[in-house]
């Protein structure tokens, strides 16, 4: 490890919690999970700003995926004597927004060119996603292990394999409802898991 380099600072469970924000991504080239917890620490900020600029939270999670992979990618370019590595994440976000709204303009005018209308999606389709996020995106999935068998089977078939509610039910030989239940439970139960981990 070169002089310049931060020295690893990690805790007892292997994270970089105690890092400063240009440590970790100083590290990340040779420690990729020490963007983790810069992706951690800064996720939410994003999502809530880039929902407020955009009014979607569908076009809000596909901009706070690019950012992060930007800043993933370019996270040797950061320099601390520019400025915090929380404005450099929000420059990017910005470049990100208006990229995205120069797409959309473009989009637009070959739309209306075309006659073509816009799809909308449905507000299953949303929650789908929002489920995936709070499951996948979350880290939510090492605490499968710690659910009953029946919410456990639930989650799986239905955010990591993407079944539809009813096949889920066929299959358990039970109401699509209790498939639901079972799913938001179990989902609850995973998200009180990591707050208490």
């Amino acid at each position: 490890m070169s002089q310049n380099r931060p020295k690893l600072k990690e805790t007892s469970n292997g994270a970089f919690d105690r890092c400063s924000d240009p440590d970790l991504l100083a590290l990340t080239r040779d420690k990729p999970e020490a963007f983790g917890v810069f992706y951690e620490r800064h996720v939410d900020a994003i999502l809530r700003y880039l929902s407020r600029q955009t009014g979607s939270s569908g076009v809000a999670l596909d901009l706070t995926a690019e950012v992060f992979a930007a800043a993933l990618a370019g996270s040797h370019r950061y320099r601390p004597e520019r400025g915090p590595a929380r404005a450099w994440l929000f420059g990017i976000a910005n470049n990100k927004l208006a990229a995205s709204r120069r797409r959309d303009a473009l989009d637009l005018a070959a739309r209306r060119k075309l006659g073509v209308r816009l799809f909308e999606f449905s507000d299953e389709a949303l929650e789908r996603v929002e489920e995936i996020v709070d499951a996948a995106g979350s880290g939510y999935v090492d605490g499968l292990k710690d659910l009953p068998e029946s919410e456990r089977a639930a989650i799986v078939a239905r955010v990591l394999e993407e079944q539809e509610y009813a096949d889920i039910a066929a299959a358990a030989d039970v109401s699509e409802a209790a498939i639901r239940q079972r799913v938001s439970r179990g989902l609850a139960k995973l998200a009180a898991l990591r707050r208490r981990g």
